[in-house]
């Protein structure tokens, strides 16, 4: 039996090409690439004429940020991949002089009102309350800040922890919620 082994394209290629064609002169396509244009230059450009700085600053083009007029990096801050720092309207993050942030991690200034009152949370009143980072603070991968929480000049803040209380200065806090482990010598 000899049988004529066919590929998957054959004798669909105008079919594709036509496809191709059809969906490069559409409206959709037209509508698919200004809306991805708009999306980029809100999360990657247009926060970047609004933060407020002091000297040197390295933040990576896949951070997160929002409310960027309400963010205060001090000189040498370094936010590095997929964090996402989100001050809020009425609410700011602070950051000291020569502040690392690992990788994923986030901190966020608000929260929704979660009331069963027949509103849905996405529309109940939010909570805010700043955040501040001092000098010479390293704040681990994938660890989360919570609003409300100050931390201390000196401290490092374990790798995926979740920071809710006030770190003291010097301080390596871990774990969830994250607590003291040691003074840093």
């Amino acid at each position: 039996m000899n049988i004529k082994e066919q590929s998957w394209r054959e004798g669909k290629t105008k079919e594709m090409i036509n496809e191709v064609l059809s969906g490069f002169f559409s409206l959709s396509f037209l509508k698919a690439i200004m809306a991805s244009i708009a999306y980029y230059i809100h999360e990657h450009v247009i926060w970047r004429k609004k933060i407020k700085y002091q000297g040197d600053y390295r933040i990576h083009s896949r951070a997160s940020i929002r409310n960027a007029q309400n963010i205060y990096l001090g000189n040498n801050v370094r936010i590095t991949m997929d964090c996402c720092i989100w001050a809020e309207q009425n609410s700011k993050i602070i950051f000291g002089d020569n502040v690392l942030v690992g990788p994923g991690a986030k901190m966020f200034c608000g929260n929704h009102g979660a009331k069963l009152n027949g509103v849905p949370m996405v529309y109940q009143e939010r909570t805010e309350k700043d955040i501040t980072i001092g000098n010479d603070v390293w704040i681990g991968a994938n660890s989360v800040i919570t609003s409300g929480v100050n931390i201390g000049d000196g401290a490092i803040v374990a790798a995926g922890s979740v920071v809710t209380k006030d770190v003291p200065s010097n301080c390596i806090v871990g774990g969830i919620p994250a607590k003291v482990i040691k003074k840093r010598n």
